[in-house]
């Protein structure tokens, strides 16, 4: 029944897969030790970084990347399918208008209540195992969702499988960056970031290849939306399949003390790389270092009273400025990204299926009584112009934010140029009359995804080592209030107030590039912290 869904997101991933493999091949330095040493002349010990960069990267960061992107990619689906299911499902769970915000934030509930306890959990019984079992639970919990007979066992499974999935929409990146040699590691998790802005287009491609279609067994008729619910989740399923592939973080291996698996792991990196025998790998023993965790154990307490006095230190100058303005400007991008913008095939799919010839903005017609889903009329197709536009504009704009991250374009300027371009397609949604171009114009709020990668790198720049992950988790956590805020204020407000809406995110996107002039630039960052 998602054959055809199948065939697309293979030939779309495969191809994803090859861009990681051409950027890492191309990212190689050619500084490496020649391998035809004799192996007395170049056995050592030495510390982890350089035994990673001494086992190379190749073949098995390849795999180890596509691995975590697909993991990703597989939380992204999850976590924004909603907004495709939940047009075509309004009709057969009775979903009322003020609902759908509280219904499509659900995913991003479960990850602020969960973030803290799966990082722990991370930390303390490793990468693998943890990714493993919530990425597993969270995908059964999706497609136990789609077995549901009402909205509220709907629900019960989408807020169950939501509190697994914290772990696979975020450590990725971490469990990424420990499997790849320092030199290279920044530009293997930004090829990364960047391809996992296509995922968003793989949702309509997905919703487009099963919700037009009937499945009936024998008697039994299956509603698209709920094959389409299982296709979201079943990637997270796969993904699980694939974890029980990977092998653990020599990084965090190092932190338990566990020197004997990590060596072996990273054996098994340079063979795979390399093509030559485990023998032949030039480490014999790894040494420890302040930061593996091997600290002496009579410091353990002065430590924690350390940790405690830098989680205060952020709400103290100078820190207390930079966490306000990037927690600020994280909550505007994901109160439109994971909010408004996931209302945007709806919305079209309203503007489109309207059979009148009158000339009308998207607020209009989406206040008509006929498109109110309570009406006796209720109809929960979604139109082929809608996927149509979508799809196109999904791959389109995933490519500029793409091309424009990687570009050599100041952080800073980049910042300003997106919430400003942004805040301009909002205004042009509401007031144009034209409903391709309210069309293609919401779906523009997509390009909102570009600020992540700037703003988490001035999250990591303008804050000391000793406070950085403490930062850089609040950071990200006022994006997640963001999601939820934005998502339930644009369910609530499009139905009663939808012209207020529109005005009051695009009022939000222009204080934001306002309040973006106020970040230090590049060459400066290094002079506030």
């Amino acid at each position: 029944m998602i054959y055809g869904g199948g065939k697309i997101l293979a030939f779309y991933t495969t191809t994803l897969l090859y861009v990681l493999l051409t950027g890492v091949t191309m990212a190689q330095n050619k500084d490496e030790l020649p391998l035809n040493q004799p192996l007395e002349k170049i056995k050592m010990e030495t510390d982890l970084e350089k035994a990673m960069d001494l086992a190379g990267a190749g073949k098995f960061q390849f795999a180890h990347c596509a691995l975590m992107v697909a993991t990703l990619s597989a939380a992204i689906l999850e976590i924004i399918g909603s907004s495709y299911i939940l047009p075509a499902a309004s009709c057969d769970l009775d979903i009322p208008d003020h609902l759908r915000g509280i219904i499509t934030s659900i995913p991003n509930i479960g990850i602020i209540l969960t973030a803290t306890l799966w990082g722990r959990a991370a930390d303390n019984l490793g990468r693998k195992p943890v990714l493993l079992l919530s990425t597993a639970i969270a995908g059964i919990f999706g497609m136990m969702a789609s077995l549901m007979p009402n909205l509220l066992g709907y629900v019960i499974c989408k807020s169950l499988g939501s509190l697994f999935l914290s772990c696979p929409s975020s450590l990725g990146f971490a469990y990424a960056g420990e499997m790849v040699p320092l030199r290279r590691r920044d530009f293997a998790l930004l090829l990364c970031n960047g391809i996992l802005m296509f995922a968003s287009a793989a949702c309509p491609i997905i919703a487009w290849a099963i919700l037009p279609h009937n499945y009936d067994i024998g008697s039994l008729h299956i509603q698209p939306w709920r094959c389409l619910t299982a296709a979201n989740s079943l990637p997270l399923v796969f993904a699980a399949l694939w974890l029980t592939r990977a092998k653990e973080s020599p990084k965090f291996l190092m932190t338990k003390g566990k020197k004997t698996q990590a060596l072996e792991i990273l054996r098994h990196i340079y063979s795979t790389n390399s093509g030559n025998d485990k023998e032949k790998y030039e480490v014999i023993s790894l040494q420890s270092s302040l930061e593996d965790g091997d600290r002496p154990n009579d410091n353990c307490e002065n430590e924690k009273k350390s940790g405690q006095l830098s989680a205060l230190a952020l709400l103290r100058p100078p820190h207390l400025k930079w966490l306000a303005l990037t927690g600020f400007l994280m909550f505007g991008l994901f109160s439109l990204l994971n909010g408004l913008f996931l209302f945007a095939p709806s919305t079209i799919n309203t503007m489109l299926k309207d059979k009148s010839d009158e000339s009308m903005t998207v607020c209009t017609i989406m206040n008509m009584p006929n498109n109110e889903t309570s009406s006796k009329g209720c109809n929960d197709g979604i139109s082929s112009g809608t996927f149509t536009i979508t799809i196109i504009t999904s791959l389109v704009y995933s490519t500029l934010v793409m091309l424009i991250s990687l570009s050599p374009i100041n952080k800073k300027i980049q910042l300003i140029g997106m919430f400003t371009v942004v805040a301009t397609t909002c205004l042009i949604s509401v007031l144009t009359r034209n409903r391709i171009v309210a069309g293609i114009s919401m779906s523009a709020l997509q390009v909102t995804g570009l600020g992540i990668g700037p703003l988490t790198a001035y999250a990591v720049q303008l804050f000391p080592t000793n406070l950085r992950g403490t930062a850089v988790g609040a950071v990200m956590m006022f994006g997640r209030v963001g999601s939820v805020s934005g998502a339930n204020a644009a369910g609530i407000f499009l139905a009663g107030a939808c012209t207020a809406t529109f005005y009051g995110f695009a009022a939000i996107l222009i204080v934001c590039a306002a309040l973006s002039f106020v970040l230090p630039s590049d060459n400066k960052v290094s002079s506030e912290r």
